[in-house]
Parts: C-alpha cells; structure tokens; sequence
C-alpha cells in the first residue's frame, strides 16, 4: 500500500473534490433567485438585481473542497495509524 503524508493527501483529495464540484456546478441549472448552499458553503446563485439577471460564485467553492479533504484525509491517516498500531500489539 502506498504511504502518502498528510499534506499530499490532503491535497490531492481537495483538488479531486474541487474538480468533482466545479463539474457539478457547471452542468447544475439554476432556477432565478435559487441558490446552492448557504453561510460558509454557498456555492452558487443566480437572481435578478435591478433590471440584470446575476450569477455568482460564493466561498463554497473553495471551502467546501477543503473541508472534504481535511475530514477524508483525517479518516484515512486516523484508520492507517490504527491498524498499524493493532498489528504491533
């Protein structure tokens, strides 16, 4: 099995999630005044202000990839370092 340290986990797991989601972001439609997300995970929205239809990207873009990346790559180097130290005992 191929041992990775944390940082290149952590960082190959956010840049596949943040691929994952800005292929979703692309194909996902929005309805006007429809959101994806909210607070520090708002991904996306689109709605009308004045007389011009807007859409933006929120936080959630960047946010959401790394949070991913920090609690997968925690769950796999938690499991790893257990089951290394239940072979030892």
């Amino acid at each position: 099995m191929i041992k990775l340290s944390f940082s290149k986990l952590f960082i190959s797991i956010s840049v596949i999630s943040l691929f994952a989601l800005m292929v979703y972001l692309n194909v996902s439609t929005l309805e006007l005044n429809e959101t994806i997300g909210s607070g520090l995970f708002y991904l996306k929205g689109y709605y009308e202000e004045g007389n011009m239809i807007v859409t933006e990207q929120g936080i959630g873009v960047i946010t959401l990839p790394l949070a991913i990346g920090l609690v997968t790559s925690t769950l796999i180097k938690g499991s790893q370092f257990y089951r290394a130290s239940s072979v030892m005992n």
